[in-house]
């Protein structure tokens, strides 16, 4: 953060020497623009937890292809979170779908080994988050009036959603994309020393 104020505002500066004499509204805009293109410039890098830039410098371009420190089912259940992920976040929030593929990851995740279970376990995750949200459970702290959702959804009223209903359902896609992402990145945080099994 301190490059990036740094940056932006050696940026103002040269602009101002260069400008000459500002009112103080147009050195408030030029603060304001040039602060933004920095910040854009540092924002990729400063965004991302350290052990992930250092599994994205291992990979490439891309940290998620970085799964050579897990087990081999391990690191097959983290691509296949990750595409579940897009695929939810990138589906209609009323298609009946994604219901039956969240419930297939579970599946697949409740079929790992004893030693991937175990180390699940040990890197705090669990399928729980993900079942409570398919269950409805997640979103009973919002409003009571929200109706039984998969029921509207298995009896075709898709298209005709009321605004609250719709609503209701996107938040609950977004809710699986964050839990998808806790568990992705949980799985790509693990350091192999830090396992007893290993």
């Amino acid at each position: 953060m301190t490059i990036w104020a740094l940056v932006s505002t050696s940026a103002v500066v040269v602009t101002a020497l260069i400008r000459g004499v500002f009112d103080p509204l147009e050195l408030v805009f030029f603060a304001t623009t040039l602060g933004t293109i920095a910040f854009a410039s540092f924002s990729g890098v400063l965004a991302r937890p350290l052990p992930l830039m250092e599994r994205q410098a291992l990979a490439g371009a891309d940290a998620a292809l970085a799964l050579d420190h897990l087990p081999p089912r391990v690191a097959e259940l983290a691509r296949e979170t990750r595409a579940l992920r897009l695929a939810v976040e990138a589906a209609d929030p009323a298609d009946a779908a994604i219901d039956a593929w969240v419930w297939s990851w579970i599946r697949s995740v409740r079929e790992l080994g004893p030693d991937e279970r175990e180390l699940i376990a040990h890197v705090g995750i669990s399928t729980h988050d993900i079942e409570a949200v398919l269950l409805g459970e997640a979103l009973d702290a919002g409003p009571t009036d929200l109706p039984a959702l998969p029921a509207r959804r298995a009896k075709g009223h898709g298209p005709r959603l009321a605004p609250v209903e719709l609503a209701a359902l996107v938040r609950r896609v977004e809710l699986l994309a964050e839990h998808f992402e806790a568990f992705e990145v949980a799985l790509l945080r693990y350091r192999p020393g830090t396992y007893r099994g290993s």
